[in-house]
């Protein structure tokens, strides 16, 4: 796992395969072609027009996008980006709660702290 400057770590396909193999039981090989397939499917759904959706972790899907003129960042000119659509991706709630929870521990932890000064 890499670290960036925030000592955030990041989890990449070959760490997550372990991962998986690990909490499931199975063969690495196994883990990654299940992670493959995964990955194939989404993309596959949303390429389609498709929302896909696991509940408690999130949803892919298509959003329009409205063409729109920026600035260039050489020279400054206008550069007209044309209408397209964009893949989003919404967590689901568990996702979302899990992601929330150190801050809330580090939070009562602190005020624990506060108090007992």
């Amino acid at each position: 796992m890499a670290t960036t400057k925030k000592t955030a770590k990041i989890v990449g396909k070959d760490d997550l395969s372990h991962l998986v193999a690990n909490r499931a039981h199975v063969a690495l090989k196994e883990a990654d072609m299940i992670i493959d397939a995964l990955t194939e499917t989404v993309r596959e759904e949303v390429s389609k027009g498709h929302q896909v959706r696991l509940i408690g972790f999130g949803s892919w899907r298509l959003t329009p996008v409205s063409a729109r003129t920026i600035k260039s960042i050489r020279g400054g000119r206008p550069v007209h980006l044309p209408a397209g659509k964009r893949v989003s991706f919404r967590a689901g709630t568990q996702l979302a709660e899990a992601a929330k929870a150190p801050i809330l521990k580090r939070a009562s932890r602190q005020a624990t702290n506060t108090r007992s000064r």
